[in-house]
């Protein structure tokens, strides 16, 4: 069974063909991870009229310079989350982000808002989604404040050093269809153990112009066996004992 940890399912406009053509692939499970105040609702939606996918609830960090209401939404998004904490297998997507937000008047919210959902995440025991994109340097000194069951660094592309560290304390790590022409993500695949692995779509973000979809890892999972000279059967085996065990709600 091949599952995608990281994927905007919400955000497609054909889901029912891009669900058939996961499962064609062999991909069983998809955990659809919210972003925005106003798409929380609709991750929680599809997760219940669809038996293989699985919600995920946060707030992005690109969401300070999308909402300018997201402050004052943080306590009732706080809360709507707790309100279906039965529903959820993890909190993401969360982190922060200082490449695609170039203000940094807006750090000091984001770095907040970052550190509220971490708590919740402590506070609910459940495992984070994270994105840490141009600000790796904080996010990996943050996180050890919070007691956290299992920390997933989606498609993680930064310095060696943090992801040096991140392997260090135990951090997973899940890898997007850019391993096929990202030296970065290639990297990635290559320095962490193969128990520290998953696999991501982050779909619907396009690859060289082609739309991301679940199904494509499928193909990630043969670009890592090669990577690792590992035969794909049995990285496939690993990926999944590795996905049941950050993410046991799924299964």
């Amino acid at each position: 069974m091949l599952i995608d940890v990281h994927c905007h399912a919400n955000l497609y406009l054909d889901l029912d063909v891009i669900l058939k053509e996961a499962y064609d692939a062999g991909v069983e499970k998809i955990i659809c991870v919210g972003m925005s105040f106003l798409g929380l609702n609709r991750v929680l939606e599809i997760s219940e009229q669809y038996g293989s996918i699985y919600a995920s609830l946060g707030i992005h960090p690109e969401e300070v310079q999308m909402n300018n209401e997201i402050e004052f939404q943080l306590e009732s998004t706080k809360e709507f989350i707790k309100k279906h904490v039965d529903k959820i297998c993890s909190i993401g997507e969360i982190g922060l982000d200082h490449y695609f937000v170039k203000d940094e008047g807006l750090y000091p919210l984001q770095t907040k808002i970052f550190k509220d959902m971490l708590s919740l995440a402590e506070n609910l025991r459940l495992p984070v989604n994270l994105h840490v994109k141009g600000a790796e340097k904080l996010v990996f000194d943050i996180l050890p404040s919070y007691k956290i069951p299992n920390i997933n660094i989606h498609w993680y592309s930064g310095p060696e050093t943090f992801l040096n560290r991140g392997i260090e304390r135990g951090y997973y790590f899940s890898i997007t269809p850019a391993i096929k022409y990202s030296p970065p993500v290639k990297n990635v695949a290559m320095k962490v153990e193969t128990d520290h692995l998953l696999l991501e779509s982050d779909g619907p973000v396009k690859y060289s112009g082609d739309i991301g979809t679940p199904a494509m890892v499928k193909e990630v999972l043969y670009s890592m066996s090669k990577i690792k000279n590992t035969d794909p059967e049995v990285l496939k085996d690993q990926i999944f004992k590795n996905t049941k065990k950050i993410f046991p709600k799924i299964f």
